[in-house]
Formats: structure tokens, sequence, C-alpha cells
């Protein structure tokens, strides 16, 4: 497979012009009310947020422990979201200004775009199977040979993080927003693929650049979200210090509160070779996500309660053609 080299051009001369041409982070839009919209002031600032040049949280592990191997090991539950829609809006990093963004893909809420709030979310219907997840999750648009790919399936699996008791995880608080990967990754400076990676069908083995697929199990992105919070933020104003990763089953102290780990994964209509992938934002090695929490809090709650708590599998996603591929 080749893979076309995407240059990023930093440009300094301005505040104004920094603010238009970098994929960079808003402002603090941390309401007491999650159903308030933040307000801007000015242009987005330089080098936080999505542009972060580091995915690493500031306490806990460097990267997620990820659950490997198949599924029905631990309790989770599992909500698959068809694609929505496709928009060059992000409203955690660029609230309120539409267009300002590189072109994400959005699953789960339809109505998501750059004004999005908590209140405007839960009145929107969603794209998943369980009417009550109206939650948005978005990535980066894959592009191949400069041409979109329209996405398929996206799956979000939560669990307890391995080695974390469940009975401790708790559910996000309505209006939770966090951002896992890093739109700065290169091959030439990648980042964890545990945090972020690549893989063929639903194999928990992943890398960081798009493997060659087979026809029976194509290209999948998969970004695991950090499962550790601070207990008092909804947000934060890079969008990351406010969560952490757990390390042998315990968080940091300064982010003492188990919340699930959550697993976003992609399925793209992409298998053999000849394919030139990039996305939106950049290197295929810059894979990223967002979550903002918007699920009907007491059935979210009850998952917890109910899956998590009790180490029970609620619903598993396998396509049984690729269940070799499962072996880890």
């Amino acid at each position: 497979m080749r893979f076309r080299a995407t240059s990023v051009a930093v440009v300094t001369l301005t505040i104004a012009v920094v603010g238009l041409s970098a994929c960079t982070d808003g402002p603090d839009v941390m309401a007491a009310d999650p159903t308030a919209q933040g307000s801007m002031a000015g242009m987005p600032s330089v080098h936080a947020g999505h542009a972060s040049m580091t995915t690493l949280p500031p306490a806990g592990a460097l990267a997620p422990t990820r659950h490997l191997g198949p599924q029905g090991n631990a309790g989770q539950f599992v909500v698959e979201c068809e694609h929505s829609h496709t928009a060059p809006d992000d409203p955690i990093v660029y609230p309120g200004l539409p267009g300002m963004s590189h072109s994400h893909d959005f699953f789960g809420n339809e109505t998501t775009d750059a004004s999005s709030t908590l209140a405007s979310l839960l009145e929107g219907d969603t794209t998943c199977q369980n009417q009550q997840d109206t939650a948005s999750y978005w990535a980066p648009t894959l592009l191949d040979g400069g041409e979109p790919v329209e996405p398929g399936l996206g799956t979000a699996y939560y669990r307890a993080a391995p080695g974390v008791d469940p009975t401790r995880v708790v559910a996000y608080p309505a209006g939770f927003k966090m951002i896992a990967g890093d739109l700065t990754a290169t091959a030439e400076d990648p980042r964890p693929v545990d945090i972020a990676g690549w893989s063929c069908g639903v194999t928990t083995r992943l890398s960081g650049e798009p493997p060659n697929c087979p026809d029976s199990a194509p290209l999948r992105g998969v970004i695991t979200f950090p499962d550790c919070w601070d207990g008092e933020r909804i947000d934060s104003p890079d969008h990351r210090s406010h969560v952490a990763n757990s390390a042998d089953g315990e968080c940091p102290a300064t982010h003492p509160v188990h919340i699930p780990q959550l697993t976003f994964a992609i399925t793209y209509p992409i298998s053999g070779t000849d394919h030139e992938l990039t996305l939106a934002s950049g290197s295929t090695y810059g894979l990223h996500s967002d979550f903002f929490n918007a699920w009907n809090q007491d059935e979210l709650t009850d998952k917890v309660e109910l899956c998590l708590h009790r180490d029970a599998v609620c619903g598993l996603s396998s396509n049984r053609s690729e269940e070799a591929l499962f072996s880890g």
C-alpha cells in the first residue's frame, strides 16, 4: 500500500493566520451548566487541543492498557452507530465556528455541528442502534488519493480498563468531552498504537499505518480513550488534562475517578493494495477521535451498573468471517 506524505505548513506571521490555518484548541468551554454553549472571544489559541504536541495526559500511564483477544473476556456494552454526516466542524475544539476544522466524519447524533451543546444533542436523533445513545463520536475524514472515503460502521466499546475493579467505574457526567489521539503524529514521530492505530477487521493487533487488508476483513481505525477522570471538570482547556490512563488497575491521585474505557472503532471499505491514504488532518499516524457525552444519563448509568459492575457481556460486535483474527 502506498502512502502519500502530507506536509504541514507552519505559519507564524500573525496569530490570526495561525488561527485560520491550524487545527488547534478553541477557548475553554467548561461551563458550570453543562448545557450551556461556551462563548468565543477572538480566534482559537495555538498548539492546544487537537494540535497538542503530545497525546499523553499529564498523569497516569503514557498509553491505555487495551483489552486484547476475543470479546467476552470482560464485561462490556457495545453501541453500533452508522455514519451520520461529514463536515468541517468540531464543537469541542472550535465551538461556534462552522467550517473552521478539518473535515470530520460524525457518528451517532445526527445534529452534531459546530454549535452543538448538550441540550441540542439531547434533542437530536441518532444513528446508533441504541436510541438512548445520542452522544456524538467523530474522527478525521479518511482520504484515498485525496478523495473522501465513505466510512462504514462506527462501534463504541465501553469496558472497565484491564486490571480495574469494575465496581469502581462510574458513568461519565452529562456533557462530558474528551479527545484521544494526536493529529501531529507522523511516521518519523509516532504515538503509541494503544492510543490510536489501524487493523484489518476486528483483530486487536494494531499498527501505526494502515495495513494491506483482505476483502473479508477491511480496514479499521481504532482509538482508545483514557479511563480516569479528575472528578471535577467535564472538559479542560486542552480537552485532555481532565482525564488520564490507569496503570496496573489504578488511577493516579490527580485523576482518582474510574470511568469506562471507551474504544471507538471505524470500519472503512478499504482492502488490498494501490491506495494513497491520508487523513483530512494529515498523516494516517495522526488518527484521533472526539467524544461528547449526550447519552440519556439514566440509561448510561444503568449500563455501567448492570454490565460493567457485574462484569457482564451486554452485547458483542463481531463479523463471524473474521473470528480467526481474534487471536490478538
